[in-house]
């Protein structure tokens, strides 16, 4: 009986924890990586997203999105026009979107960057929803998400 208690008792928390889906960062950036287009793909890293344009394997536009500058909450959106995510500084930040463009050795600053879909529009609202909870995460610490994207 005290064997059946206990498994009774556990069986929710293994349950959770067993068929439970992370919503982490890696999740989210692999999640809107699998809609990009071959040559556009977006990358974590410790304090910052990086986007990378690629011709030819070869890296020819790289911006580098600082998640605290966005304005995730009204201008992370799916814009079908441009078949793009479009992140979008916070209008009191300015221009917050470092580019850098290789070849010519240029740094540049921007208000806003596109990250290049392969989807249809209802997979591009989903991923603006995977965009914003990819920002909060880098935001707030605690932030956590439990429904899927294309819910």
């Amino acid at each position: 009986m005290k064997y059946l208690m206990i498994l009774i008792t556990t069986m929710p928390i293994l349950a959770s924890t067993a068929f439970g889906q992370t919503y982490d960062r890696k999740y989210t950036a692999a999640y809107i990586n699998s809609k990009t287009t071959d040559d556009c793909k977006l990358f974590i890293e410790k304090k910052n997203i990086r986007i990378e344009f690629n011709n030819n394997g070869n890296p020819v536009r790289i911006d580098y999105i600082f998640p605290k500058s966005i304005n995730y909450e009204n201008s992370l959106v799916y814009s079908k026009d441009e078949g793009a995510l479009v992140f979008q500084c916070y209008s009191e930040a300015g221009k917050c979107i470092n580019r850098e463009i290789p070849k010519h050795g240029s740094k540049l600053i921007y208000d806003r960057s596109n990250l290049l879909l392969d989807c249809t529009p209802e997979e591009g609202e989903a991923l603006a929803e995977a965009g914003k909870h990819l920002i909060q995460l880098y935001i707030n610490k605690r932030h956590t998400r439990s429904e899927p994207f294309d819910k």
